[in-house]
């Protein structure tokens, strides 16, 4: 892992995100970039001349605060991590996937309730959609979170369709750089099948050189019972991977990852 993206607002509920962002660039000897995302007042062509005097306060504004998180950080580190700061206008999600392409990142990170917002922590935020777009690995952090070295993480997994042997590889590997134990978890409304136990015995098989356990369980109520597992195991981070759905249904549906994101008091990684 060369290079994390941390995607922040500055908002108080985004601080845990930059620890972690900070935490994890030490560990793995990482560049890491300061990512804000600003937005110009109003784009109507007439008017661009009143408002391009805010446009520019806007990203002046953008980039002090990014420099002065970026010494604090500096700081932090001793002066031994390599940190740029990137200030962009733009729409939110789109410009995160544009500098994460242009810094070719291995990681992203956010807070899951960075929007400022009173009301973020139960409509969502930007964070949390970004699951549905995200380039790279999104590691959400949520506002209470305290950074500890990965060592326990819990993998849900849905053994009920066929299992993403791209994804689960990009666990392997995370959790190979944090000699991490794996939980592997499995939901299901049969967890007897034997098509079911036949997957979860294929994922065991795959991961047979990083210790691990695989459970199926039964439950209707997936968020609940991950969150339920994560606690009972008392995990230090839970990897989803999610899978595409249907665009309009997510207009009225959330995945199961952004549920999770919401809802859990240790961070969430999504690996795609």
């Amino acid at each position: 892992m060369k290079t994390i993206v941390l995607a922040t607002d500055f908002s108080k509920s985004a601080k845990p995100a930059s620890d972690f962002a900070l935490q994890l660039a030490t560990l793995l000897k990482a560049r890491l970039v300061l990512l804000n995302v600003y937005h110009h007042p109003l784009r109507i062509p007439a008017l661009q001349a009143v408002f391009t005097p805010m446009e520019e306060k806007n990203k002046v504004s953008a980039r002090r605060k990014l420099y002065r998180l970026r010494d604090k950080m500096q700081t932090a580190a001793g002066g031994r991590l390599t940190i740029s700061v990137k200030a962009r206008e733009g729409a939110t999600l789109e410009t995160i996937n544009a500098v994460v392409k242009e810094e070719k990142a291995d990681l992203l990170v956010m807070g899951t309730a960075g929007a400022n917002s009173p009301g973020a922590r139960y409509f969502g935020s930007q964070a949390t959609e970004m699951i549905l777009h995200t380039l790279v690995p999104l590691l959400l952090v949520p506002p209470a979170a305290h950074f500890v070295p990965f060592k326990n993480i819990v993998v849900a997994i849905d053994f009920g369709k066929p299992v993403d042997a791209l994804a689960l590889d990009g666990v392997l590997r995370f959790a190979t750089r944090f000699d991490a134990f794996l939980n592997i978890l499995g939901v299901s409304d049969k967890p007897a099948d034997p098509a079911i136990q036949q997957a979860a015995e294929a994922v065991r098989d795959l991961l047979r050189h990083r210790p691990h356990t695989v459970t199926v369980v039964g439950g209707d109520d997936l968020t609940r019972t991950i969150l339920e597992f994560t606690q009972e195991n008392r995990a230090d981070l839970v990897m989803m991977l999610p899978k595409s759905h249907n665009r309009f249904l997510f207009s009225i549906l959330e995945s199961n990852t952004q549920q999770m994101a919401r809802q859990s008091d240790v961070p969430v990684l999504a690996i795609v």
